[in-house]
């Protein structure tokens, strides 16, 4: 039974190879064969009948003397050729929680945020901050603090003071920052303070 197998296994993967082969060619011939004439049937081109020109009995050669504003000849104003910017968006960063900003090191953040928006929204890196610093909370250090004449077990956080610098960009495109900020963001009385 086995010997059977292994006879039809070299059967089977040729006859597969054949059959890939064909479908390959011909679709090869389909594409190389496509017609890439017009799919319109010819026709034969109709004559365009001119009018009669007959003589009018109005003279027009009056209201040819002057043109009306809008068919006045005008000289095309020079364009002056400006070079085209290349413009490149530039990669901001967002640094994470990790052991060393857990210690007082400064977290980078990079955010385009145009200065019309945060002049009209002052609070609004100070709400980012917040809520980073609420997302974050899972990498803060815990501890557990076992009763165990009660049986209970009860976990703490530890909230860190975390520091921030914050770099604010225009745009996508800007290079340099145009506001450079740094805040201090601790958790007191499960309230975040932002200072």
């Amino acid at each position: 039974m086995n010997e059977q197998k292994i006879s039809i296994l070299p059967i089977a993967n040729c006859l597969w190879t054949l059959i890939l082969f064909f479908c390959f060619s011909f679709l090869l011939v389909a594409c190389n064969n496509a017609d890439t004439k017009s799919k319109v049937p010819n026709s034969e081109a109709t004559e365009i009948i001119q009018p009669k020109n007959e003589k009018l009995g109005i003279d027009t050669n009056k209201f040819q003397g002057e043109k009306p504003d809008s068919f006045k000849e005008t000289k095309p104003d020079k364009k002056v050729s400006q070079p085209q910017i290349n413009r490149v968006r530039q990669k901001r960063e967002s640094e994470g929680v990790y052991d060393a900003k857990l210690n007082g090191e400064q977290i980078l953040i990079q955010e385009d945020l145009s200065e019309n928006i945060l002049a009209s929204n002052p609070d609004t890196i100070k709400n980012y901050l917040k809520g980073f610093y609420q997302g974050h909370e899972r990498f803060f250090p815990r501890s557990i603090a076992d009763n165990f004449e009660q049986g209970v077990s009860k976990e703490r956080i530890s909230y860190p003071r975390l520091n921030f610098r914050v770099e604010l960009f225009e745009d996508e495109y800007s290079k340099k920052p145009y506001k450079i900020l740094s805040y201090s963001v601790r958790k007191e009385n499960e309230k975040i303070i932002v200072e």
